[in-house]
């Protein structure tokens, strides 16, 4: 029970940050703004993101190793329907931040099996 929580609680800020935000930055910012917050959600917020939640799942990487995909598709989906442009180089970043999420998850998981063995 307390892991289906974390995971839900997982998930609701996967969709607020990989799918409210692009809203946000695409529906309330003016073009200038709008571009500068594009820049940093898609440089800095989201590969972030995408290391924190991994290195989360990595804790527990049976029953999470999906949630850095959900975000992936999530960002993916609120960009292509925020922007309302089907570009190419957003699956480029999904793909990116998937890679960000598992590659930090599989750190998370050795450094967590090395502390287990050292104690």
């Amino acid at each position: 029970m307390e892991n289906r929580r974390i995971i839900i609680t997982w998930i609701a800020i996967t969709i607020a940050v990989m799918f409210a935000l692009p809203f946000a930055v695409a529906r309330l910012a003016s073009e200038c703004s709008g571009m500068a917050l594009c820049m940093i959600l898609f440089f800095i917020v989201n590969p972030i993101y995408s290391a924190i939640l991994g290195f989360r799942c990595g804790r527990n990487i049976r029953q999470m190793w999906n949630l850095p995909l959900v975000s992936s598709i999530a960002f993916l989906a609120g960009t292509w329907l925020f922007f309302d442009i089907k570009e190419v180089w957003f699956i480029i970043y999904a793909s990116v931040y998937l890679i960000i999420g598992w590659t930090v998850m599989e750190i998370s998981k050795y450094l967590n099996k090395r502390n287990i063995q050292n104690n």
